[in-house]
């Protein structure tokens, strides 16, 4: 299990988070830019940061460039109301991922991934495999599977794999369907973290 720090001035939203986040690891939230620069100094390894652009003290694109100094490769998504492009850039620059809020789990999918795949290292093979023979996957599918796990885009995989886009889908539907999954990011969570 990892740490995540969640800087959002709206206690709604960091409750919802820490709900979203707390089945993957412990929370500590922030409500204003000042507390999360403090709990950055708190000596805690964090394994991910979701921070919200804007705080009613400060920017909150400034906390992370704060974490950056510390937590180079920690994953980091960050929050906005809005599209503005300046803060896209920004968080880029700072290697994080944007979502726009509202948001939920599936938003947050390919930032869980980067964090649980950065957590568990070698184990990801492991959790393919348990997953090739728990539900009788195909090589392909288990093939899907560890793709999933190392956080590889589809576009990467279809092309590496030289498959249509359509045969992808109909592979992840029939894997889908034998493990009784809506998503593969919710597949790929559980398999990392609760070894289904």
């Amino acid at each position: 299990m990892g740490w995540f720090l969640i800087v959002d001035d709206n206690e709604l939203v960091r409750r919802a988070l820490t709900c979203v986040l707390g089945r993957y690891g412990e929370c500590r939230t922030a409500g204003s830019a000042h507390e999360g620069e403090r709990l950055l100094a708190s000596g805690i390894d964090w394994d991910g940061f979701v921070i919200d652009v804007k705080l009613g003290d400060g920017s909150g694109l400034d906390v992370l460039a704060t974490a950056r100094r510390s937590y180079a490769q920690t994953p980091a998504v960050v929050l906005s109301g809005d599209l503005d492009r300046e803060a896209v850039n920004r968080a880029a620059i700072l290697d994080a991922r944007f979502v726009c809020k509202p948001c939920g789990t599936e938003e947050l999918a390919p930032f869980l991934a980067d964090v649980l795949t950065r957590t568990t290292g070698d184990r990801i093979y492991a959790a393919s495999e348990r997953a090739r023979h728990r539900w009788g996957l195909s090589p392909r599918e288990t093939e899907i599977v560890e793709a999933t796990l190392r956080g590889r885009a589809r576009e990467e995989y279809v092309e590496e794999a030289g498959m249509s886009v359509n045969t992808f889908k109909t592979h992840v539907r029939n894997l889908l369907g034998k493990a009784d999954y809506e998503n593969l990011s919710s597949l790929a969570i559980d398999l990392l973290i609760h070894h289904v």
